[in-house]
């Protein structure tokens, strides 16, 4: 299997250097590069990519931003961070909104495989600067990682499952909230994509066991 891949950074020669590294993997096709926010998110739309790396400054404006409305239209995507940028803060503020790795810019080729090959697990991928510089504070930092899921809804989709598990059909939760029925279903698909679930009892659990009822 190929794995499809997007690119966000607004220096060309970056982009360059990360065609050229999934070209010397295999396994990789970039599919598509964005170098402001709005062609990222046209990109994504485009290209229906597996994978976005996406630098955290742009423009000089925060990338992150982006985010919620990304896995709000591509639930499956995974997202890796790629930034020169060595902040715990900004690690963790990334795990919270739900990314699935964060990569400094020195990465190594090895580094990069074994990013990817994790992510493609559906696992979450930490650079080794901060296993190694934030070790106090890395059991923090992975248990973030272990619980992205919630950080990736919308207060929108959050409202729904309340609803949900509170018994109220698709009807009752349109009527309740004044969107269609149609649209409660697409909201509902993307949340059993985001959260691995595959019933409306999972995602009642999933309500209880999280605090969102």
């Amino acid at each position: 299997m190929t794995y499809r891949i997007a690119a966000a950074d607004d220096h060309p020669v970056v982009l360059d250097g990360v065609r050229l590294m999934l070209d010397s993997i295999g396994g990789y096709e970039l599919v598509g590069v964005g170098t402001t926010l709005k062609e990222i998110v046209a990109v994504c739309a485009s290209t229906r990519p597996d994978v976005l790396i996406l630098d955290l400054n742009i423009d000089n404006k925060n990338s992150l931003e982006l985010v919620p409305d990304l896995f709000l239209h591509h639930p499956d995507l995974k997202i890796i961070v790629f930034s020169a940028y060595q902040s715990t803060g900004l690690l963790k503020k990334a795990l919270e909104m739900g990314i699935h790795g964060y990569l400094l810019k020195d990465a190594t080729k090895a580094e990069w495989v074994e990013a990817l090959k994790c992510v493609g697990q559906g696992k979450t991928y930490l650079s080794k600067y901060f296993k190694t510089s934030v070790a106090p504070m890395f059991d923090e930092v992975i248990q973030l990682a272990d619980f992205p899921q919630i950080a990736t809804l919308s207060d929108q989709e959050k409202k729904i499952i309340r609803l949900t598990a509170q018994g109220l059909t698709e009807l009752e939760l349109a009527g309740a909230i004044f969107i269609s029925k149609h649209t409660v279903h697409t909201h509902k698909k993307n949340i059993f994509k985001k959260l691995h679930l595959h019933t409306n009892a999972d995602l009642v659990k999933f309500a209880y066991e999280n605090n969102l009822v």
